[in-house]
């Protein structure tokens, strides 16, 4: 035991002055973000817990104040205030202001420390813009204050202690000149004070937030027993105590608890005078290899393994939880940040204890010692049937050839340090079409997937229809169709034109709005964007006719599409426009748009090109039975038509009529033909009562027939009065008949069918409902909401174009959201998906740029290229749904996963003990999910598998997630959106209501096209991501093992616990 008359002034030691520590505060305390911030209060309280350790020390009290300060208050002795042999001021003002100044230099104060006064509390107050210092000692309460490492006010006294009272008191307020956040959170020094407590059996700590009305007191008697059960709560333990045991060592107190659990991860922590030592350092070293050495001992010993190669350091240490705690007088940490233990001597001391003492477990406790070496022996079956995938994984040097999944899309820069891996959900960047399904051709062909993979082999170039990232329509080149997915499995998609596709579930469809969506995802509400093509005719300001045509949705125009091709030549350089204005087709179909078809000529040249090749051009075959046909067809006939109807050509034939006519003969012979033709020809008759009808309807459609009719019976009945009675008296006795009247019934009953109902509705209101939906979309075209539609509405004077009001309770029972989505996304429609049993192997190309395509079926879809990136820094790697969850899965089936095999192999580090930070391919690697549930889930999974698999990827800070916007404010230009708060702001600043149409929510990132995933998500000058990282091992395997493990009803309690939290960092 320490002597407590022999803590005095002369026991405090200068090493140094405060030196740099504003200047570089990361040496010091880390970083300062978050964890340095909270790191500063770790090193007050480190302080009262080695006076607890020292035996004078019993309560701590912690609180959060409100004004952003925090208090460590203490009954520890209290820093000594009398002066200083050397530098003549008080002894806590040296402790305070002088770097590596304490009374942990000094071994007659104490025997064992982790914080040493003047060193890490020197460090609080150069870092705290005010610190207020209180001691209780000698009966007095002195007080000091400083500012930012300088003395504000001298030392004094303040008032009267207790007899037996004494302790320290230190209140600070971080510096915002030095520190990112001020905000303490409660729950990070909650883990920490838990920690504490299990390792200094006996002390109580105290946690108070005032901001929150939060406290919470942590005491253990159980001591790392107790420690390794709460670590243990949520699982499965192969014994119902923990091993423990305990020795001292050359001063060295070394304590130690162990169980093993049924499930594979392995959990060791390492702590050197209470402090967490998540780096490891030689006490973790001297266990892992007294670990091994004693379990292979006794297996030999007992006969329990078969060969020479014993169990590894992974197969003894699967399964298991262990803490490892020492005290020791002179600790040596790397860093003052104290995460790795750097005394050489440890390692032997730790080994020696753990070899001598385990051993003896195992002889006087067999039961447990066979269950702890089964599970061993079957980690190592386990191991060596993995060892061919491990062996996978393994690379010779960074840039060495490890055989890269055949799915990443690399990137080319061989550095390490500026390269990003992006780790993105569904096959995205594969899959998804059977080879049958046909893309539509510049060149007028629709070719299947599989005619194009035999075309790009044997060199040729084809080009689609695409969606350009402004909106407008236009001509890409089609690179590399292959078969992407063998034996995959698909659906069917019919359209409201009674196409059918046939797909991966998760290929995505473009919609009108540009995003997409995937295939199973879709539904009869979407609006797909719409490929339409026709052949242009002669009239309006058409000049030419037979070329091919196609409707930009965008401007609301038809196109030709040699016009587009014509585009893409000049954007890539394929000629100029000095060539000349003319286009040409080079093979003279004008049906034929590849670009490569098409040249430039001037017009002089274009007409001796025509002149020399007219068996090309008029006096091709085709073209001579095109005019035979056209003499054929009714537009020939209508201008026959015309020209007979010109009055002189009318009297000549008409002339010619009456002389065949008066031939009774001729006439005869006329009549019968045409009755013959008559009763002969079904169609005929049918068309002809089809056309009585018309001619009848149209007839009474005209208010001026209606008007002469009824002025007609009017004036008959006027002149004939008898006849209304005569009639009325008829009508009445008519109508007396049962029979009638029955039928009348029937009649009605037959024709108001709910067929017939449906029928005249959607002939009532196709009109209404086409005129409104047309303005509407004009409007959000025009003005981006639709909040002056009304005022629009009643100045186009038509009363066929409804109200907002009325046009959303009509057609969509007042659902205003589902309004807007169908007024911005009017076009082709799914009518049906079919899921199929069968398994095919799948087809897709790439499209430069743009990134979607045409099918022949009318619709655009995405493409297989890796998605809007920096080709040269940023690597893409899809994953095919969810990886496996590796909390509950063995090592062997882990490495086993093909998903998980292609993560670590393009992340190139390994995993466990082969994992090598220098072979790393990335310097970022970057979870890219959705923000929905499922995508949420994906980045969980991918956690787990980095804190289990390669924990010092993540403590190393090269994993990341990306922040994708939620939503997308349009008005005039567009805003993303990444919060409902964000939300709410920009809504109020912008005018715009949700309602409007203004407001888009991505539901997911395929839904974004490239260009927007680009701006928001990838863009290094743009995004957003979050570093993950461990604040604290044992709370974050607690955490892991609650989400992701078998306990039900604690994962239901943590997610009702902590619903309402904005993130969750581990």
């Amino acid at each position: 035991m320490v002597e407590k008359d022999s803590y005095g002034a002369e026991s405090i030691k200068v090493l140094e002055g405060l030196g740099g520590v504003r200047k570089r505060p990361a040496m010091y305390i880390g970083s300062t973000g978050k964890e340095g911030l909270h790191h500063l209060v770790y090193e007050v309280v480190d302080n009262s817990v080695d006076e607890a350790l020292a035996g004078f020390c019993k309560n701590i009290l912690v609180t959060i104040n409100k004004d952003g300060s925090v208090t460590v208050d203490d009954d520890g002795r209290g820093i000594p205030v009398d002066i200083h042999p050397q530098y003549k001021i008080p002894a806590c003002e040296v402790a305070l202001t002088k770097l590596h100044a304490g009374g942990k230099f000094d071994k007659k104060s104490y025997v064992i420390s982790g914080g040493l006064h003047g060193v890490g509390v020197s460090c609080v107050n150069a870092l705290s813009k005010r610190l207020i210092l209180e001691i209780k000692r000698d009966g007095k309460i002195y007080s000091q204050e400083y500012s930012r490492g300088e003395v504000k006010t001298k030392l004094k006294i303040i008032g009267n202690a207790g007899k037996d009272e004494t302790g320290t008191k230190i209140t600070f307020w971080p510096d915002e000149q030095i520190f990112s956040m001020l905000d303490f959170d409660y729950k990070f020094l909650e883990n920490r004070f838990r920690e504490i407590a299990f390792l200094n059996t006996g002390l109580k700590i105290n946690l108070v937030d005032e901001n929150k009305n939060k406290s919470e007191e942590f005491f253990s008697t159980g001591g790392l027993v107790e420690f390794v059960k709460s670590i243990n709560k949520s699982k499965e333990p192969l014994f119902a105590k923990p091993i423990y045991f305990k020795k001292e060592m050359e001063n060295v107190m070394i304590e130690i608890s162990i169980q093993y659990i049924s499930g594979y991860q392995e959990n060791i922590f390492g702590f050197v005078n209470t402090i967490n030592t998540v780096e490891g350092g030689t006490h973790i070293s001297g266990f892992k290899t007294a670990l091994t050495r004693v379990i292979n001992d006794y297996v030999k010993k007992k006969n329990l393994l078969k060969g020479e190669e014993g169990l590894s350091g992974e197969d003894v240490r699967e399964g298991l939880t262990a803490i490892v705690s020492i005290k020791i007088p002179e600790p040596q940490f790397e860093g003052q940040t104290k995460t790795k233990l750097g005394n050489s001597e440890v390692k032997g001391f730790v080994d020696s204890v753990v070899t001598s003492l385990l051993a003896e477990f195992f002889e006087e406790n067999p039961i447990i010692a066979k269950n702890i070496i089964t599970k061993c022996l079957d980690a190592a079956k386990a191991r060596l049937a993995a060892k061919k995938a491990r062996e996978l994984v393994r690379r010779k040097s960074v840039f060495g050839f490890g055989g890269l999944p055949g799915k990443l899309a690399d990137c080319s820069s061989k550095k390490s340090e500026e390269t990003e891996l992006y780790i993105v959900e569904g096959e995205s960047a594969g899959g998804c079409f059977s080879g049958d399904t046909k893309v539509a051709l510049a060149d007028g062909r629709n070719l299947s997937f599989k005619k194009l993979v035999e075309e790009y082999k044997q060199g040729n170039e084809n080009f689609c229809y695409t969606i350009n990232n402004n909106g407008t329509i236009g001509i890409e080149k089609i690179e590399n169709p292959r078969i992407t997915k063998e034996n995959s499995e698909v659906i069917k998609i019919i359209l409201d034109n009674d196409e059918e596709i046939i797909c991966t579930p998760d290929h995505k469809f473009m919609l009108r709005d540009g995003s997409y969506k995937e295939a199973k995802d879709l539904t009869k509400n979407d609006s797909l964007m719409p490929l339409y093509k026709k052949i242009s005719k002669i009239g309006g300001r058409i000049t030419i006719e037979g070329y091919e045509m196609i409707f930009d949705s965008l401007t609301q125009k038809w196109i030709f599409t040699h016009m587009l091709s014509d585009e893409y030549n000049l954007k890539n350089g394929i000629y100029s426009k000095e060539q000349g204005n003319h286009k040409h087709h080079i093979d003279f179909n004008k049906l034929n748009n590849n670009p490569l078809n098409i040249i430039r000529l001037s017009k002089e040249e274009h007409l001796i090109l025509h002149t020399e090749n007219l068996s090309k051009t008029l006096h091709r075959g085709d073209i001579k039975q095109k005019a035979r046909e056209a003499h054929q067809n009714a537009e020939y006939k209508e201008k026959i038509k015309q020209w007979a109807n010109q009055p002189e050509i009318k009297l000549a034939l008409s002339q010619n009529a009456k002389k065949q006519w008066k031939d009774e003969n001729y006439k005869n012979f006329m009549k019968n033909k045409f009755i013959e033709f008559y009763n002969s020809n079904e169609k005929y008759r049918k068309f002809n009562n089809e056309l009585l009808n018309k001619n009848q309807k149209e007839y009474w459609a005209n208010l001026e027939n209606r008007k002469k009719t009824s002025e007609k019976v009017k004036k008959f009945f006027e002149e004939n009065p008898d006849a209304r009675e005569y009639l009325s008296s008829i009508a009445k006795e008519q109508w007396k008949d049962e029979v009638l009247l029955l039928w009348r019934r029937q009649k009605t009953k037959e024709q108001w069918t709910p067929e017939f109902r449906e029928k005249r509705k959607i002939s009532y209101n196709e009109t209404y409902y086409i005129k409104t939906i047309s303005l509407m979309k004009k409007v959000i075209e025009d003005f981006g909401n639709l909040d002056n539609f009304d005022e629009i509405r009643i100045k186009n004077n038509d009363r066929s174009i409804l109200s907002m009001k009325t046009f959303c309770e009509r057609f969509f029972n007042d659902d205003a959201e589902n309004m807007f989505e169908t007024i911005k996304n009017y076009n082709h429609k799914i009518k049906k998906i079919i899921w199929l049993n069968e398994k095919i192997d799948v087809y897709d190309i790439e499209v430069p740029k743009t990134h979607n395509f045409a099918l022949a079926s009318g619709i655009f879809v995405h493409n297989s290229a890796k998605m809007a990136r920096n080709k040269e820094l940023q690597a893409i790697l899809p994953l095919k749904g969810k990886i496996l969850n590796v909390e509950k899965a063995a090592s062997s089936k882990t490495l086993s996963s093909e998903e998980i095999m292609n993560l670590i192999t393009a992340i190139g580090a390994g995993v466990g003990e082969q994992f090598d930070a220098n072979n790393l391919r990335y310097g970022k690697v970057i979870i890219m999910t959705d923000a929905d549930v499922d995508g949420q889930h994906i980045m969980t999974l991918l956690l787990t598998f980095f804190f289990r698999f390669m924990p010092q990827l993540i403590e190393n800070g090269n994993v990341y997630a990306a922040l994708p916007p939620l939503y997308r404010v349009r008005k005039k230009e567009d805003y993303y959106v990444y919060s409902d708060e964000e939300l709410k702001k920009i809504i109020e600043e912008l005018n715009v209501s949700e309602s409007s149409g203004a407001v888009t929510r991505f539901k997911g990132l395929g839904e974004m096209s490239a260009d927007q995933l680009w701006e928001t998500t990838m863009n290094p000058k743009h995004r957003k991501i979050k570093k993950i990282y461990i604040e604290d091992a044992v709370e974050a395997d607690q955490t892991f093992t609650m989400l992701m493990g078998d306990d039900v009803q604690a994962r239901k309690q943590f997610i009702q616990e902590n619903a309402q939290m904005a993130q969750l960092d581990v």
